[in-house]
């Protein structure tokens, strides 16, 4: 099929307008940047993260073999619904040898305006599958039960935690620019380590404690790259650097312009929920993250009515969310973009408070 029968077969005559040119290849992201495609609605939505440390190269997806053989992307543990993610080893080297015999893993979920986090380790794959089996059942917090295969190695609350999507087995712009945005933002701890200040400078990145940064596998969104979710907010960023997120960890950017740079808040758990929550963000400003809340999306016939309730904060939103415009994704590297599929943007029309 001609690249121009393509175009009208898969995408709207206004998605289509936006492709590349048939004998260009750019790639996802440089695209999705040229286009000006907006990230909002496009977040990982879950209760919790589970991390787990598995030997490079990863496969696509990083389910398909190896440690990871019989989990899944999205899992019901006792906390909720969990995102399952791939953590490079340190060093990020390869493991091609086999699997290791223990297997670090970490859980953080949402409790509250915070989380909480879990460590533990598993006794290989066999180990790491009870662990899972365990974690369905019961809450992270307990102690292992004996004899098991792995062990409890403790709990703490709100946790600093950088996750950057460096799977260049699924997509190119993860794995060269995702990589590079750990690197910088490595760079930047370690600068800041060194500088052995007495006092945290405004937007030092350790102001808030220990910063951990996992390079992980997919987390969608890979035309944006590089991508990064930041906790304890729970947020997902798209094309973002690494002073930025040392500003995002210590609440000293200026949420009402870095809002476009989000993708969405993973307690919402829809496109237009999420956009209807980040509106609200870049309104009220970084006071929102220590507020619990929910998000409730309600359909009108044409728009969304989203509410964001903070109640014990005593505080309530209502945000107008309608359809904006549908963009391509396109195929990395391909030719015209092609295939390429539809993405639909939200815009916000309307946001007010209400009583609670």
């Amino acid at each position: 099929m001609a690249n121009a029968q393509l175009r009208s077969a898969l995408l709207t005559p206004e998605a289509a307008a936006l492709l590349p040119a048939d004998d260009a290849a750019p790639r996802c992201a440089a695209h999705a940047a040229a286009i000006g495609a907006d990230p909002g609605g496009t977040a990982i939505a879950a209760n919790a993260v589970a991390l787990v440390e598995a030997p490079l190269p990863w496969p696509k997806p990083v389910f398909a073999s190896g440690l990871l053989a019989g989990l899944s992307s999205m899992m019901d543990l006792q906390v909720g619904p969990t995102r399952v993610l791939a953590v490079a080893p340190a060093g990020g080297h390869d493991q091609r040898n086999g699997t290791p015999s223990r297997v670090p893993a970490v859980l953080h979920w949402r409790s509250g305006a915070g989380t909480q986090s879990a460590r533990f380790e598993a006794d290989g794959a066999e180990g790491l599958h009870e662990l899972f089996a365990h974690l369905r059942e019961q809450s992270p917090a307990e102690p292992a039960p004996q004899s098991t295969r792995f062990a409890s190695l403790g709990c703490a609350e709100n946790e600093q935690a950088v996750l950057i999507c460096t799977q260049g087995s699924h997509d190119v712009c993860c794995g060269s620019e995702g990589t590079r945005l750990a690197a910088d933002f490595e760079a930047v701890l370690r600068a800041y380590r060194d500088a052995d200040v007495d006092e945290p400078y405004v937007g030092a990145p350790t102001a808030g404690g220990r910063v951990a940064v996992y390079r992980v596998s997919h987390t969608g969104g890979h035309r944006f790259a590089p991508t990064a979710m930041t906790l304890p907010d729970g947020r997902m960023w798209a094309g973002i650097e690494a002073g930025e997120i040392a500003a995002i960890l210590d609440q000293t950017a200026d949420a009402s312009a870095i809002a476009a740079r989000c993708r969405g808040w993973w307690g919402a758990a829809t496109g237009p929920a999420q956009v209807g929550e980040r509106a609200v963000f870049a309104e009220v400003g970084w006071p929102l993250e220590a507020m619990s809340r929910e998000v409730r999306l309600r359909r009108n016939a044409d728009a969304w009515e989203v509410d964001v309730a903070a109640a014990e904060a005593g505080r309530a939103w209502t945000v107008t969310v309608r359809e904006k415009r549908t963009v391509p994704t396109i195929a990395c590297r391909a030719s015209g973009g092609l295939p390429a599929k539809p993405a639909t943007e939200f815009t916000v029309t309307d946001i007010w408070e209400t009583s609670t």
